[in-house]
């Protein structure tokens, strides 16, 4: 596996949990906590994909 790829999934896996559990001791709603869960793992998202490009572009 890439080295990359396994920073990535750490990345991913690291702010997912994080914001996760913030959430689930934060709310009691439900409906709360999914849409901050979905806004969390699309902030996860972009932050992995700007930690993938610097990466790449530092490592060419």
């Amino acid at each position: 596996m890439n080295p990359t790829d396994i920073l990535l999934s750490i990345a991913i896996v690291g702010i997912y949990t994080l914001i996760y559990l913030y959430l689930k001791s934060k709310y009691d709603d439900s409906k709360i906590i999914i849409k901050l869960f979905v806004v969390g793992f699309v902030y996860a998202t972009i932050v992995t994909g700007i930690l993938y490009y610097l990466i790449k572009f530092i490592a060419s």
